[in-house]
């Protein structure tokens, strides 16, 4: 196993990214290197995260921060644990975490997350239970999943009358366009988001997500890394040059991953998310995305999902 400072990861990301579209039962987006560094730089405080532990071989991979009081290894990600911080085929990484005393010569604390319950990862780290000085498994974060697989005509045949009615209503609101970003700067964009953000109840009651700094940069970064990597899905609902609303996700592999939506307070009777959900359906389909994660569960994302997944997490000691 090779070990790797933080700069030398930074400079791997291409690998990374294709470890994470690779590995089974795990967010390629969320696990990828744009949302793990994204995270890291700016949602984790520096006095909790003093070292890291990145490790690799043959592209599978171990992506940790290591806590400096007490040694526990952690995820780059912890805030939502979306994300996954071992990365590569669920048996070579079970193996290398299983090897990990010997290459540090004590006991080992691993926190991990991101992985599907029961799915083929989770399965594999399982098995080490036998081997652990500690092993416990806690619920972590769920998904609200979307199956595109067989076309977005088929996903509204499942979906109620009542909400095929509401899409319908939604799309007759005239005078309304739905557009992609454009070639726009990462900055630019992201202004035209917060201006919008700015203009909804959650600002109004101080309990928006962008008014926290920290929150605010790593969603800045990310947006920047998904334009940059080509990863960006940004639709914005426009009425002649004023900006209505917007969807703002990515793409990793054949998913889309959903991350923030907002629309005017003012202009709320439109439907507008409604709208701008469907068309990015629709747009996501006929390019080729079989699975659209719209993220973790809230009572209006029901009415659109298939399914929920269970994410867990896992504390070993070794």
């Amino acid at each position: 196993m090779q070990r790797l400072t933080l700069e030398e990861f930074r400079k791997r990301a291409v690998e990374v990214a294709v470890a994470a579209v690779g590995t089974p039962g795990v967010s390629a987006l969320c696990s990828g290197p744009l949302w793990q560094l994204a995270a890291h730089d700016f949602l984790h405080p520096a006095d909790e995260r003093r070292g890291h532990f990145i490790v690799e071989e043959d592209g599978n991979w171990l992506i940790f921060v290591v806590r400096e009081r007490d040694g526990v290894c952690f995820p780059f990600e912890s805030a939502w644990m979306f994300s996954c911080p071992v990365l590569g085929d669920p048996d070579r990484l079970a193996g290398m975490i299983l090897a990990l005393p010997q290459l540090l010569a004590g006991p080992v604390g691993l926190c991990l997350g991101g992985m599907r319950c029961d799915g083929p990862l989770h399965e594999a780290i399982r098995r080490l239970r036998p081997f652990a000085r500690r092993y416990s498994e806690f619920s972590v974060t769920e998904c609200m999943i979307i199956d595109l697989d067989e076309g977005v005509e088929r996903w509204v045949g499942r979906r109620s009358p009542k909400f095929r009615r509401t899409l319908r209503a939604a799309e007759k609101e005239g005078g309304i366009e739905i557009v992609a970003a454009g070639d726009e700067t990462a900055e630019a964009l992201f202004a035209r988001v917060l201006a919008i953000q700015q203009q909804t109840y959650k600002w109004r009651e101080g309990t928006d997500i962008f008014q926290s700094p920290e929150y605010a940069g790593f969603y800045r970064s990310l947006l920047g890394g998904l334009r940059d990597q080509g990863q960006l899905r940004l639709l914005f609902a426009r009425r002649g040059d004023e900006d209505l609303a917007y969807i703002f996700g990515g793409v990793a592999g054949e998913t889309y991953r959903g991350l923030q939506m907002s629309y005017r307070e003012d202009l709320r009777s439109l439907g507008l998310g409604n709208r701008l959900q469907w068309e990015n359906l629709r747009r996501c389909e006929a390019e080729g995305i079989t699975r659209y994660d719209l993220g973790m569960h809230s009572p209006y994302k029901e009415r659109w999902a298939d399914r929920r997944e269970e994410n867990t997490g896992i504390f070993l000691v070794l």
